[in-house]
């Protein structure tokens, strides 16, 4: 069994949904938990899972702050109650959808921006000094599989998971030289967001039926854990089936004196899916080095 005794988890957004699920499952595997998630009105869910926890016999701990606003008062939660600081899941977010031709469109990327992708990279900051000092430290991000196609009215969703895609791919490369993985997830999970979101009743009671968070849960602890060999990786989750999303290019066409005509008359090479062919990260780091 891949325990996390002695490792000291914090997961962002764990009042509800995935980011309770997760909590819950790696106190189950050993670990000590920093649960955050927002007061409103003076209550926060986060003490609701704290109990769960505490209940089953794990360790966990409550805390309030801002992802966006006070993103260091995470990690001193960890430190001062733990001392230390392993993993850092980022999974706080927020739902709202809304046309790009909408006046506040443009308010509500910014806003995206900054939980979903500001965020991310506030928290790990904050962080990542700890994160080094582990040895082992582990950072797991939360993606989307619907930014490979998009869909309407949730550019501003897209556009931030699109940023952290990017966020993660790089940092990952850097991150190795202390030990630290930098890995992120894309779920596909019944959650309260997921019910309020412009779907099909249809496909919110397939959701329902065969996508609990529960599903979800056992990849982060595997990414968490430092026998986790992954780096740098995009992992769509859902259902209990696990698959690499990837970066792809296909043969496309060459032309050393290339014109707009000769771009017009090639255009079904350059779209010619059948060619694809995944790029390989390791690839991709050898480039940089």
């Amino acid at each position: 069994m891949l325990r996390l005794d002695n490792r000291v988890a914090l997961v962002t957004g764990a009042g509800r949904g995935l980011g309770a699920d997760y909590a819950k499952f790696l106190a189950s595997r050993g670990a000590a938990v920093v649960v955050n998630n927002r007061r409103r009105n003076g209550e926060s869910p986060a003490d609701d899972v704290v109990a769960e926890i505490a209940a089953a016999g794990g360790k966990a701990v409550a805390n309030y702050s801002d992802v966006v606003e006070d993103p260091q008062g995470l990690v001193d939660t960890a430190m001062d109650t733990y001392g230390r600081l392993d993993i850092v899941v980022n999974n706080a977010g927020i739902h709202q959808e809304m046309s790009f031709s909408d006046p506040g469109a443009f308010d509500l990327i910014k806003r995206y921006m900054d939980v979903h992708f500001y965020g991310t990279v506030g928290v790990t900051k904050a962080a990542w000094e700890h994160l080094i000092a582990s040895g082992s430290g582990r950072v797991i991000n939360t993606v989307s599989p619907v930014m490979i196609n998009g869909s309407v009215d949730i550019t501003a969703y897209v556009s931030a998971k699109a940023a952290t895609v990017g966020f993660t791919r790089s940092l990952s490369i850097e991150a190795e030289d202390f030990g630290i993985t930098v890995n992120a997830i894309a779920p596909i999970a019944a959650t309260r967001l997921s019910e309020k979101g412009k779907f099909t009743d249809e496909f919110k009671k397939q959701l329902r039926d065969n996508n609990p968070t529960s599903l979800v849960s056992p990849v982060v602890a595997y990414l968490a854990h430092p026998e986790n060999t992954l780096n740098g990786r995009n992992l769509i989750v859902a259902a209990g089936e696990v698959q690499l999303m990837t970066f792809g290019k296909n043969d496309g066409f060459l032309d050393r004196e290339l014109t707009p005509e000769s771009v017009q008359a090639n255009l079904d090479s350059i779209l010619d899916e059948t060619t694809n062919t995944v790029l390989p990260y390791e690839r991709f780091h050898a480039s940089i080095d």
